[in-house]
């Protein structure tokens, strides 16, 4: 079962910027979380502030149902070079087993490649093996990250922009998973930019723009009248957290 997520007066400045202002909420366990905003709303940097990666103000908890479980992680985007000899299943290996590739006498490898395998299967990149990371699109980039943040079957993924550059494909394929992976208890936490894909998701809404500005489900939180304002840039400064939450309102 995934954790529970609470932050208590969160906040995050870069000198005199402020990133994210007195965000107080809980995200609830064992369910699929999308948060949503404008760019620059401050949406990759509250992942990143829940996941440790960068330093932040307040309390975040995370609340696990018995011992600490695993964390999976699928950044925006990586880049790797076309002419790194590094195949698919070089870098889900290398993920796999912590351990440099050129130390190649691994035991058990042809395990290893089954089990790397059926990760690739999940988000349809098996097929796609043997080419090199360089020569994959990105979107096909973000299915492979997707996979290799399956390794060690996380209780709690995170994932920015997961669908990037995707095709329409990838995306369904991606969606399935997420279901899937929800079904099984365990919390999802994803910022998404696509109102359409989130609906077909049906996952609990959060919208961040610097502060919390609505929270409930797709079919609360997207409706055509709230969108346009949701989305809308403002600037929120430490006094006007009643002011900012009556625009959104």
């Amino acid at each position: 079962m995934g954790p529970k997520i609470l932050l208590d007066n969160v906040g995050l400045k870069y000198g005199d910027n402020t990133i994210l202002h007195n965000i107080n909420h809980e995200f609830s366990a064992g369910e699929c979380h999308v948060v949503m905003g404008p760019n620059g709303g401050g949406k990759t940097s509250l992942l990143r502030s829940i996941l440790g990666l960068t330093p932040f103000t307040g309390r975040i908890d995370i609340q696990w149902p018995e011992k600490q479980g695993k964390v999976g992680y699928v950044p925006q985007k990586a880049v790797f070079e076309s002419s790194l000899p590094l195949t698919v299943m070089d870098f889900i290996l290398l993920n796999q087993s912590r351990t440099p590739l050129f130390w190649s006498r691994w035991r058990n490898l042809s395990k290893q490649q089954a089990f790397a395998l059926e990760q690739l299967e999940r988000v349809g990149m098996a097929e796609r093996a043997d080419r090199r990371m360089g020569q994959l699109s990105g979107g096909e980039q973000q299915r492979v990250l997707f996979a290799q943040a399956l390794l060690d079957n996380p209780d709690l993924l995170i994932l920015d922009e997961p669908t990037t550059g995707m095709d329409e494909q990838g995306v369904r394929y991606l969606e399935a998973l997420i279901k899937y992976l929800v079904n099984e208890g365990k919390t999802l936490l994803a910022v998404h930019h696509d109102v359409t894909a989130v609906r077909r998701l049906d996952a609990t809404v959060h919208v961040v723009n610097r502060q919390l500005i609505d929270s409930g489900s797709v079919q609360s939180v997207l409706t055509p009248e709230k969108i346009e304002r949701l989305f809308n840039h403002y600037s929120i400064s430490p006094s006007s957290d009643d002011q900012a939450r009556g625009k959104a309102a």
